[in-house]
């Protein structure tokens, strides 16, 4: 008992002073991390509070830098309150940046000399309205606008700065649409050109158009062209016989000189070998301006025409306007609004910031002057970073230690769980061979009764499958017969037509073979007969022929009548000639005497006897008479035989007019344009009913 007494005792002196540095390194980093966590939170807090004061003046800070910036290269205080009221408008309107336009005021202010203060602040608005209208820069603008002015000096102040800065903005705008090129572009061509362009006379508009029309074919050689054009002009229109120069010594206008050029040469050059030679032999190289500007003569006047039209920034604010981007502008508004708030702070902000500076300037001399002071208050400064320090490291070795004890918790915790699984899989393994046990004896009695009933099954599938095994076999036996038969072919034909009984056969079916043929081959040949007599049937034909019998018969008739007529007339004629001074002469004789009033009679005679159809006897014995009168003439002269009513009634009733009206159609066709439809052969039908 002592002995267990001391050893507690000693564990307990041991161990207890080990708990209170514990506790107290324990306590110590608790508190340096809670010294340390409200350092961060006021450090993040502090810079939060800076970021924002930042954000929230930046804009503004920029904007007064800027403003400061200006002042400096010399803008006055008046015109620049204009411009930084102007710069914020600008980039609330087209979303672009107010500091820019603000920067851009003392480069367009060197680049143009002589502009007072009313009229930067308008120059400085133009140039940067220009810019977005191309998608320009603010500085680009600048530099275009200052060798513009350079090069129109005279223009620009008879017109005046701002209305010339305008029309160079419309000018430009124009340039942008028409030819697609750039600010950039056009400064460079203006300048490669050296001017050439105003020293001869030649207009602003004159010298855009061309070198926008040049460009497109000779890129960045248009302006030296233009130049070695217009330097030896006036020696190449000599050269070929001419003079570019109008009543007043001017050059001519470049539409002109082509004009002059196209009444000489034509319309077109392409293909003119003496025109285009005459052409180099007088320019030299540049040639070339004109033989890309031959054919464009009305397209460079329409341009120079448009170009010299003014409607002030009309064109410039509408490209500007469809140059703006939503969101740009929306963030420049924000910007213009913390822009604004923060250029009234200023003025208080600026002089706190100063002072706070001045403050540490101070300090700064006094650790100069102070040496002492300064290292006694390193001194403090080093010794609160050390106590930093220690917390710190404090805190490190706390955080090791509870690292180290996490760890070791981890692997203790996977070697128990690892334990538990072990017995667990155990007592698993334990009832999975208790329940294959139990499972194994119900299945015994499962087995048996299953392979009772298997025996069962297969005693009846014996009995079952009898008749398929027979149905089987047929089969098999009907291929093997299949198969003899078609191998023994040849002796089993020659043991049946050899037998007495076959040969019986064949002869009782070779006999009714040929009766059947024979009966066959007299139908055909009937049926035959019967087509050849429908093929060679005509109604027509046979309605003609009969046509043709009776005409022949009334024709027939008619003759036998009209020698009968003749004859009677003849015997008429006879006796007539036997009065007393009547000489008449019969049918085919000329007449020997004339009998007044006898010509006469014998024409009624033979007007009565014309009467009868197809008579056709001449009156004054002309035509021969008719001898049927003869037979029919009695005694004391009168005709026998004839009803009342003369010859004429008889003949007429004898005659009968036979009319033909057969027709004969030999084929019919029938060509139907646009057929009808079912649908409208029923409408058709249903409206006739």
């Amino acid at each position: 008992m002592k002995q267990l007494e001391f050893t507690l005792s000693l564990i307990d002196k041991v161990t207890r002073p080990l708990r209170q540095v514990q506790a107290s390194v324990t306590g110590f980093a608790d508190k340096s991390r809670a010294s340390f966590q409200r350092i961060a939170v006021g450090g993040a807090a502090l810079w939060g509070v800076g970021a924002a004061i930042k954000g929230a003046m930046g804009p503004a800070i920029e904007m007064y830098d800027t403003l400061q910036e200006q002042s400096a290269r010399g803008i006055d205080s008046g015109p620049l309150k204009q411009v930084e009221k102007d710069a914020n408008i600008f980039a609330m309107t087209y979303g672009k940046s107010a500091v820019e336009f603000v920067r851009s005021t003392s480069d367009i202010n060197a680049a143009i000399s002589g502009l007072t203060g009313e009229e930067l602040p308008k120059v400085t608005r133009v140039a940067n309205l220009m810019a977005a209208a191309v998608g320009s820069s603010a500085a680009e603008s600048a530099e275009f606008m200052g060798q513009m002015f350079g090069n129109f000096r005279e223009e620009a102040d008879r017109m005046g700065k701002v209305q010339f800065a305008e029309q160079l903005a419309d000018k430009m705008a124009f340039m942008r649409q028409r030819f697609g090129v750039e600010m950039g572009v056009v400064k460079d061509l203006m300048e490669g050109a050296r001017g050439v362009g105003t020293n001869y006379g030649v207009g602003l508009n004159e010298q855009l158009a061309v070198m926008g029309e040049l460009q497109r074919t000779l890129g960045t050689e248009a302006s030296s062209a233009y130049e070695g054009f217009m330097t030896g002009a006036q020696d190449g229109a000599k050269k070929l016989g001419m003079s570019f120069k109008n009543a007043a010594g001017q050059m001519l206008s470049m539409p002109e000189i082509l004009t002059k050029l196209q009444a000489k040469y034509g319309q077109s050059i392409a293909g003119n070998v003496e025109a285009q030679k005459a052409l180099d032999d007088a320019f030299g190289d540049s040639s070339a301006v004109v033989k890309q500007l031959w054919g464009n003569v009305g397209a460079l006047q329409r341009n120079i025409t448009e170009l010299g039209g003014s409607d002030g920034l009309k064109r410039t604010q509408e490209m500007a306007a469809k140059m703006v981007k939503p969101w740009d502008r929306f963030i420049e508004i924000l910007a213009a609004i913390r822009r604004v708030i923060g250029m009234t702070l200023i003025p208080v902000f600026y002089p706190l910031l100063n002072r706070l500076a001045d403050m540490g300037q101070t300090f700064a001399k006094w650790m100069q002057m102070f040496p002492n002071i300064a290292r006694v208050v390193g001194y403090v400064a080093m010794g609160l970073l050390s106590l930093a320090g220690a917390g710190a490291v404090a805190n490190i070795v706390m955080g090791l230690a509870t690292f180290v004890l996490t760890g070791l918790r981890g692997i203790m915790g996977g070697l128990m769980l690892v334990t538990k699984l072990y017995t667990g899989a155990l007592w698993l393994a334990g009832a999975a061979v208790k329940a294959y046990a139990i499972v194994m004896r119900t299945l015994r009695g499962v087995l048996l009764a299953v392979r009772i009933a298997s025996m069962l099954t297969g005693t009846a599938i014996n009995f079952m499958s009898w008749p398929i095994l027979l149905i089987i076999g047929a089969i098999a036996l009907l291929i093997a017969g299949c198969y003899l038969l078609v191998t023994h072919w040849d002796e089993i034909k020659a043991a049946v037509m050899e037998t007495s009984a076959f040969k019986t056969v064949m002869a009782a079916v070779q006999s009714v073979a040929e009766f059947f043929g024979n009966a066959w081959a007299s139908i055909k040949e009937g049926w035959n007969s019967f087509v050849s007599l429908l093929t060679g049937f005509s109604v027509a034909q046979t309605l003609g022929g009969m046509a043709q019998g009776i005409t022949r018969l009334f024709t027939n008739l008619w003759d036998s009548v009209k020698k009968t007529a003749l004859s009677s007339l003849n015997w008429i004629i006879t006796k007539l000639n036997k009065i007393p001074g009547v000489k008449i002469a019969t049918v085919g004789e000329p007449a020997a005497a004339q009998v007044p009033g006898g010509s006469q009679q014998i024409n009624k005679t033979l007007e009565a006897v014309n009467t009868v159809p197809g008579a056709g006897v001449s009156s004054q014995g002309e035509a021969a008479a008719l001898p049927v009168l003869e037979n029919n003439l009695s005694t004391g002269g009168k005709l026998k035989g004839v009803e009342p009513g003369g010859i004429n009634k008889t003949i007429n009733s004898s005659s009968r007019a036979i009319t033909d009206n057969s027709k004969r159609i030999d084929k019919v066709e029938f060509n139907m344009q646009g057929g009808m439809t079912p649908q409208q052969l029923m409408e058709w039908q249903e409206l006739n009913g």
